[in-house]
């Protein structure tokens, strides 16, 4: 059962690209500080060094939420366009129609205009679907071309809802699952560590300051809410 206590527990740990790299920000600038020893302040080139390597990765690709990759729409982003759309059809297209045509109105607002620009997340994608389909359906030609355009808008959506998905996943994602840079930073993330327990040995708990380890998923909430209600009636 001690073993993990000498094993590098930075391999382990659950956190974001982004958040990881803040992470191993706020430990260089903890051994920045005039007052660190010197065997702390040695480890502080090879720590720059990993943070540095690892950033030059990140740059240029797609995190989980898709935020690095030029081009790419966030959520709220696509789903403001595909309102948009929407608002402007209804408003060019199909008010007008209705004026003849009033019976229409039922196809393609089932539940009002509002139904489809004010969707709950879990409606939208389905909602949406069938909007397409009357305006890809109907024997007017410019509402087809509308439509062919707003299915365009709704993939767009769709695609960035699942990149969403896949980010808030890969905040769980363990270092070892972030790549070869991530990991050597987490070994240089250890031997400051290390060094910390070493340099701080008759007071073990002065090494924490150099992590701050509040920016990281709680790996154990039922144990941190059992450690507080213990706390609370000593």
């Amino acid at each position: 059962m001690y073993d993990e206590r000498y094993d590098n527990h930075f391999r382990r740990l659950q956190a974001s690209r982004d958040t990881l790299a803040t992470f191993a920000d706020f430990t260089l600038e903890a051994l920045r500080l005039p007052a660190v020893p010197k065997l702390l302040r040695d480890e502080r080139p090879a720590l720059q060094a990993a943070l540095d390597a690892y950033r030059e990765g990140l740059s240029g690709r797609t995190t989980g939420s898709g935020q690095r990759q030029s081009g790419t729409q966030t959520e709220d982003q696509a789903f403001k366009s595909l309102k948009e759309l929407v608002k402007a059809t209804d408003k060019k297209l199909l008010q007008p129609r209705f004026y003849d045509h009033p019976a229409e109105k039922a196809l393609f607002y089932p539940d009002k205009l509002s139904g489809l620009t004010e969707a709950p997340k879990t409606k939208r994608f389905t909602r949406f679907t069938a909007y397409v389909q009357q305006l890809e359906s109907h024997p007017d030609a410019a509402l087809q071309a509308v439509g062919a355009q707003v299915k365009a808008l709704l993939v767009t959506y769709t695609a960035a809802t699942a990149a969403k998905n896949q980010g808030s996943k890969a905040v769980k994602d363990t270092i070892s699952a972030l790549g070869p840079h991530a990991l050597a930073m987490a070994d240089a993330l250890w031997a400051v560590h290390c060094a910390a327990l070493y340099v701080h040995r008759h007071e073990p708990a002065k090494a924490t300051a150099y992590f701050n380890y509040g920016l990281l998923p709680n790996p154990n909430p039922a144990r941190r809410r059992a450690k507080k209600a213990n706390a609370a009636t000593t």
